[in-house]
């Protein structure tokens, strides 16, 4: 039932891409709270999406697998290990997409493990700023959004970074958090001017 809702509400979105997507592999990172519009989005382009093995992160894999994605199924508290070693393998042939705040938050804060996949990868990390101008904001943990039918979405993706030395797994999250709050606070300044 949800994965055929968000290929239906997709239909009806209105995408504003502000920057670039990247033409090579990289690792997306973006809220927990914006997945459904950006599933839809980036639908069908050889991504596979880190969810969580839990009943929950089953609404958000069913969805994507039908949108074309490869769902790798773990996360810090459950499955973690088995998910780095699948998103190293696929990383070879596929850009990655993680939501570093889930899944359980606190919301909108950075894991380090983020820095960890993208140094072993050697793929660099692309923040994705989103907002939408209609929506329903659920109760829960990260104030999970829906599109409205027939909303407009603004998408900023940010310059690529990359973690060159393992020390920088250490040193680089503060720096990295910055780039995803002055994103998104670019990405909801050019919303409130159109």
């Amino acid at each position: 039932m949800v994965k055929y809702f968000v290929l239906l509400l997709g239909h009806t979105l209105n995408f504003r891409i502000h920057t670039e997507p990247p033409k090579e592999r990289c690792i997306y990172i973006f809220w927990h709270r914006n997945i459904i519009p950006l599933l839809y989005l980036h639908r069908n382009q050889k991504i596979a999406i880190i969810i969580s093995a839990s009943k929950d992160g089953e609404l958000i894999a069913a969805p994507a697998e039908l949108l074309g994605y490869t769902a790798i199924r773990g996360s810090s508290s459950r499955g973690g290990t088995a998910a780095l070693l699948k998103s190293f393998k696929l990383s070879e042939e596929h850009t990655i997409a993680i939501t570093p705040d889930g899944p359980r938050g606190p919301r909108e804060r950075l894991k380090k493990s983020i820095l960890f996949i993208a140094y072993h990868t050697g793929l660099p990390i692309v923040p994705v700023a989103v907002n939408i101008d209609r929506e329903w904001v659920l109760r829960s943990w990260d104030n999970f959004r829906i599109p409205k039918p027939k909303s407009t979405i603004d998408i900023t993706y940010g310059d690529p970074i990359m973690v060159r030395d393992k020390e920088e797994i250490d040193t680089m999250l503060p720096y990295l958090q910055r780039e995803m709050d002055r994103l998104q606070a670019e990405n909801r300044e050019i919303k409130l001017q159109k």
